[in-house]
């Protein structure tokens, strides 16, 4: 069905939720003072490799990048 209707492996679905929680994590206050991969290990990934994969697929940015954004709008550099 995952890859009929949603054109995508179930490996691909998965870690897209990941992902999605973790950039609500690094978005929320009371986590950033996590590192952003100890954020990813807790969303369920194992390897450093495969989470920056799929974080700039899915957000067409590095981890890094996207928390450094995230501060900004914030108002927090």
């Amino acid at each position: 069905m995952l890859n009929e209707k949603h054109h995508r492996n179930f490996f691909s679905f998965v870690n897209e939720y990941r992902i999605r929680e973790v950039t609500s994590r690094i978005s929320d206050p009371k986590y950033q003072h996590y590192t952003i991969l100890a954020i990813a290990f807790d969303a369920g990934f194992n390897s450093k490799s495969t989470f920056n994969t799929f974080f700039k697929a899915y957000t067409g940015k590095t981890p890094s990048a996207y928390r450094e954004e995230i501060s900004k709008e914030s108002g927090k550099v």
